[in-house]
């Protein structure tokens, strides 16, 4: 049965299943910009459209709104769109502090309700939030820019552990493409190689998976994606991350690689047709 959601906040936001869910947006056209969080041993990005903002994760505290009172002004008090890639706590659990300062006007997640999603889940309903499920071929469009759902596959049930499960979000705007990949593994890069041809994808900017584990990042995949900058999302941490591995197949590809750890907050825009980055302090 085809259903339709109409939400009216910040633009107008279409819900509607023809062959995909999509939600839409009605925006004017200024600046695009990434921002890759400083969270520590956690993920965040803030895609910052116009006046629209789109956040993907929240890290694990509450270091996420120190971030977004950097680079937000005190009276934009809204999330438009919170994409969760997974439910982990280093990617999920800032999201407590974000809801009681933030609006967020709908929650984006791929249907795995393990985890922290049951606590995630209730904190929504109680703020009324509404939140969707969304799997591969799915979108979120905004204007001419366009939020695509590469992964999970529909109807995954419990065949993928967390991080696996993880939503494979890639942006496409007139400025610049960027492709964030949660914390999949090289078991899941390798599917995505045999499913798309990222060669028309023509991704600018890789969220670097898992915080930089040797289980992803697979060089061949790395290879065809073939970005001009990559971000590695880490801090202080007892896993290694980011690994020498991976460090030396992003090097051998002549990737220019960011760390939040070290680099602080990473913004990435386009200035003059050129794709720029700019840096600030770490917290």
């Amino acid at each position: 049965m085809k259903k339709k959601f109409f939400i009216f906040g910040l633009g107008a936001l279409l819900f509607f299943n023809i062959l995909a869910w999509r939600l839409v947006f009605e925006g004017n056209k200024n600046e695009v910009a990434a921002y890759f969080l400083d969270v520590g041993q956690g993920d965040s990005q803030l895609i910052k459209i116009n006046q629209a903002n789109f956040l993907i994760d929240a890290g694990r505290n509450d270091l996420v709104l120190k971030n977004l009172e950097r680079i937000l002004p005190f009276y934009q008090k809204r999330i438009d769109v919170l994409f969760i890639s997974h439910p982990q706590e280093d990617h999920v659990k800032g999201i407590f502090s974000l809801v009681r300062n933030y609006e967020i006007g709908a929650v984006i997640f791929n249907g795995q309700e393990i985890s922290f999603w049951p606590k995630l889940a209730s904190l929504f309903k109680a703020n009324n939030i509404p939140f969707f499920a969304l799997t591969k071929g799915d979108e979120v469009v905004f204007g001419k820019n366009y939020f695509q759902i590469l992964w999970p596959e529909t109807n995954f049930g419990g065949k993928l552990d967390e991080n696996d499960a993880s939503l494979v979000v890639a942006f496409r705007s007139n400025y610049f493409s960027a492709l964030f990949l949660g914390d999949i593994s090289s078991k899941v890069e390798k599917i995505l190689l045999n499913s798309f041809d990222f060669s028309k994808i023509k991704v600018d900017v890789l969220k670097v998976a898992h915080h930089g584990s040797k289980y992803s990042s697979d060089f061949n995949f790395l290879k065809a994606v073939s970005p001009k900058v990559a971000v590695i999302e880490v801090g202080k941490n007892s896993y290694g991350h980011p690994t020498s591995e991976v460090l030396e197949r992003l090097a051998n590809l002549k990737i220019e690689v960011f760390r939040t750890d070290k680099d602080g907050i990473v913004k990435i825009f386009s200035e003059n047709n050129l794709l720029k980055v700019a840096k600030s302090l770490s917290n």
